[in-house]
């Protein structure tokens, strides 16, 4: 598999740096590519303890403690061999109910125990193996594509910003998703928390997202709402959606104090010429309530739950 995020060689057992400079390494004299992919990372992937007979960590179920302790192998390992997936969850239109979108989660499942993303996905980036995953994930959104030839929607992709605010990220994402058969033009990258990053790093987050949307992709805000950060973002960063925070929807059902926010955040983002998003949907009532005040898009459980690729149906 071409890992078009990654460039250079590696040693197997050693660690690289951030994504942007590290290596899927080479096949090592292996005829099929598969195996010698696998073989690759069973030399890469060993508990650091554990010396030349460790048992790889998405080979065994990790506990509490362990999902703490994550090293930068234990993430890439279990990228490859499988155990962290995407799923799918669809995007509606609020007014003709049609799907229009299909934001792509992480979840991670091994020995038949569930990890909830909070436990890994911060771990994700703070390893610098974000770009792995999207990697992954476009290759997944690819065969959605092939499977469901009929599908013109989007998928959502979500990246922390010190990730995107990366040299090479640019190139690398559109190398990725040419690799994957994707046009770039129907992914929306979906900017998560607002990660305190440096002045130069924001300016090259700006540069990065400003050569993508000029590419056609959709810049999209998560948690829109949430605070001043929010707020600080949209007008810096070239925002074509933003997702409202699912916070004030839930509020939204009993305080009018916050339906009236939400409303606001409606309006704001209309008169921005933004696309809106009300995710966290839950009940028949939650439906009734987002297109009432004015979300564009509907998302949550009322909706569908998040889909692995095998029960997705469009």
């Amino acid at each position: 598999m071409h890992y078009p995020f990654f460039s250079g060689t590696a040693s197997p057992g050693t660690r690289g740096p951030h994504p942007d400079g590290a290596s899927a390494g080479t096949d090592g004299g292996f005829a099929d590519p598969a195996a010698a992919r696998l073989a690759r990372l069973r030399q890469r992937m060993a508990w650091p303890s554990g010396g030349p007979e460790a048992v790889d960590a998405t080979e065994r179920g990790l506990d509490h403690e362990e999902l703490l302790s994550l090293t930068r192998g234990d993430l890439i390992g279990a990228i490859e061999f499988g155990h962290i997936y995407p799923v799918f969850q669809p995007q509606i239109s609020a007014q003709h109910g049609g799907i229009v979108g299909l934001e792509v989660l992480a979840r991670w499942s091994d020995k038949g125990r569930h990890h909830a993303p909070d436990k890994f996905v911060g771990s994700i980036t703070s390893h610098g193996v974000e770009t792995l995953l999207l990697d992954h994930f476009l290759g997944a959104c690819g065969r959605v594509r092939t499977r469901f030839p009929q599908y013109t929607g989007r998928f959502s992709l979500n990246v922390n910003p010190r990730t995107a605010a990366a040299a090479g990220f640019v190139q690398g994402f559109v190398r990725a998703s040419m690799s994957h058969g994707l046009d770039i033009a129907r992914v929306v990258l979906e900017l998560t928390e607002q990660t305190r990053i440096s002045r130069g790093s924001e300016a090259r987050l700006l540069e990065n997202l400003s050569a993508l949307s000029a590419r056609g992709m959709v810049i999209s805000q998560d948690d829109f709402g949430s605070g001043y950060a929010s707020l600080q973002a949209l007008g810096l960063l070239p925002f074509k959606q933003v997702k409202v925070d699912k916070i004030l929807l839930h509020r939204a059902r009993h305080a009018e104090r916050a339906r009236r926010l939400f409303f606001s955040s409606m309006a704001l983002a209309r008169s921005l010429e933004l696309q809106t998003v009300a995710e966290g949907v839950e009940s028949p009532d939650d439906v009734t309530l987002a297109r009432s005040l004015g979300a564009d898009l509907l998302q949550g459980y009322a909706i569908s739950p998040p889909m692995p690729f095998e029960r997705l149906q469009l």
